[in-house]
């Protein structure tokens, strides 16, 4: 009776021990999607990097190469540099339709290194009096639906002429 018991005790032991280690092991796994979701392309977008930069439009990069975020891509000269602006899949066809080369942008963003490349993310875009907020202040792409975050503006609130 004794030896039954203890087997019993044991069996339960084990039992509860593969419980714990499977809630723990769960949860472990959980907060590590929530992380690498957070992260996007292996990076943190952090609000306290950001910059500001006015620039000419040089040209736009609308095909996908490896190791460069998808979506739409702005060359902007500024100081005498090239920086490769990356607004995303959003809001490509309303900006191409709108913004030109040789136009004079304002980006805010934050640089990052993607695959060896220094890309900056563009969190918000400001060109011929409209204001467009491509990323929320977490650095996550802004999706509307067909409706982009566009704001009419002019030179004094924020708009670059």
């Amino acid at each position: 009776m004794i030896g039954t018991t203890h087997r019993t005790a044991r069996a339960l032991a084990c039992v509860a021990a593969c419980m714990l280690l499977a809630t723990l092991s769960a949860h472990a796994s959980a907060s590590e999607e929530a992380t690498s979701a957070s992260r996007g392309l292996g990076f943190v977008y952090d609000p306290a990097r950001e910059v500001t930069l006015v620039g000419a439009v040089k040209d736009f990069v609308t095909h996908h190469f490896a190791g460069s975020p998808m979506g739409l891509h702005v060359l902007i000269s500024t100081s005498g540099q090239t920086v490769d602006a990356h607004i995303g899949p959003v809001f490509s066809k309303q900006i191409q339709e709108t913004l030109h080369v040789g136009e004079l942008v304002q980006v805010v963003g934050v640089h990052e290194k993607v695959h060896g490349r220094d890309v900056l993310l563009v969190r918000q875009l400001i060109y011929g009096g409209r204001q467009v907020t491509v990323r929320n202040e977490r650095g996550f792409l802004v999706r509307t639906g067909s409706h982009p975050q566009v704001h009419q503006g002019t030179a004094a609130n924020g708009g670059v002429r």
